[in-house]
């Protein structure tokens, strides 16, 4: 009888762990950013994953309030949430055109380190683009640091030393409550066609010189809101990386080259209600113009932000002094030619 009673405590048990496990993973989880750290996490364990599964409201922009007061240092991530070492390597990516390593940090948080010309780029632009209300993905630029457990390398052993030692990496983060919905939505055919929403991204496209925009540089990303219930389905340009340079076909075009962005032309005029943009690269006939009202309501956005944000961006990326001066100079004789060109 005794053995009769231990089998039923041990099944009882089971049953009651297996519901508390089930129970954990299904918990909604909180904000994309800014989470409350874990102590207990080590480096080099990731943590479990606790993205949304469900659906959620397509959304591309959102209110950012007073943009003048908003951190382009940290952008949409914190001084508490940037990636902190030691570093330990996961595994190589080979997705994509740049060489990247996945590793985790001392919080237990899994990063892509991006090498290569793009860091810069892509860090400053997703500053700005966030500041204006539209997602990004948590960036941070890390000027030097060391992996350790590097296995063997392809792409990626030009930017990482046989010792784990780095320079120049863009840390991307990789959270465990955002779903990756991979779908590469096109600038033809979203949700937001026609939309004011997707004219001003469209004019973000032609303000950085973002050659690159093509369908493969777009995402979704499934996320739960600040109430930890709500679901989103933020779709987002999540590759900026081809941005500050000279638009252009595929022989013409650059990357974070100042002197050929002083010189790229922004603007064609305006013509029949439409804002023409002087746009050159990928998916360049969805680029080339958007309603002059919707420009109107986006010159409103982009004039909030001051020139000392505009500078902090191009910190943020780890530019120098002359390209912090060059870049956001251009940045805001541009702001002010569109809002002239609208009448804002």
């Amino acid at each position: 009888m005794m053995k009769s009673y231990s089998r039923i405590a041990v099944a009882v048990l089971a049953v009651l762990v297996a519901g508390a496990l089930t129970f954990g993973a299904a918990s909604p989880a909180g904000p994309p950013v800014q989470k409350k750290k874990d102590s207990k996490k080590k480096a080099g364990k990731g943590k479990a994953s606790a993205a949304p599964t469900a659906p959620g409201a397509p959304a591309m922009w959102e209110d950012r309030g007073d943009i003048s007061k908003l951190n382009l240092i940290y952008g949409i991530g914190s001084e508490e949430s940037m990636p902190k070492p030691p570093f330990a390597f996961v595994k190589e990516d080979i997705s994509g055109t740049n060489p990247k390593v996945r590793v985790t940090d001392a919080d237990g948080d899994t990063w892509n380190i991006k090498f290569d010309e793009e860091v810069h780029a892509e860090v400053a632009a997703s500053r700005i683009v966030w500041a204006c209300g539209y997602m990004v993905e948590e960036s941070h630029f890390v000027a030097s640091g060391k992996i350790s457990g590097v296995g063997k390398l392809g792409r990626a052993r030009k930017f990482v030393g046989p010792d784990g030692s780095f320079r120049d990496g863009m840390f991307e983060k990789r959270p465990t409550d955002i779903a990756r919905r991979g779908v590469n939505w096109t600038w033809e055919s979203n949700p937001f066609r026609g939309t004011k929403e997707l004219s001003g991204l469209i004019i973000l496209n032609a303000l950085l010189n973002n050659w690159d925009a093509k369908a493969t540089n777009n995402n979704v990303l499934g996320m739960y809101d600040e109430d930890g219930k709500t679901v989103r389905d933020w779709y987002l340009v999540a590759d900026w990386g081809g941005s500050f340079g000279k638009m252009g076909g595929v022989f013409s075009h650059s990357k974070w080259d100042l002197d050929a962005f002083m010189k790229q032309a922004f603007l064609d005029g305006v013509s029949r209600g439409q804002l023409k943009l002087h746009y050159s690269g990928k998916m360049a006939s969805a680029n080339k113009s958007v309603p002059v009202e919707h420009a109107r309501w986006f010159a409103g956005i982009l004039g909030q932000l001051t020139d000392e944000q505009l500078r902090d961006a191009f910190r943020a990326a780890g530019a120098t002094q002359p390209e912090i001066d060059g870049f956001s100079r251009r940045l805001r004789q541009k702001i002010n030619e569109l809002k002239s060109a609208v009448g804002s």
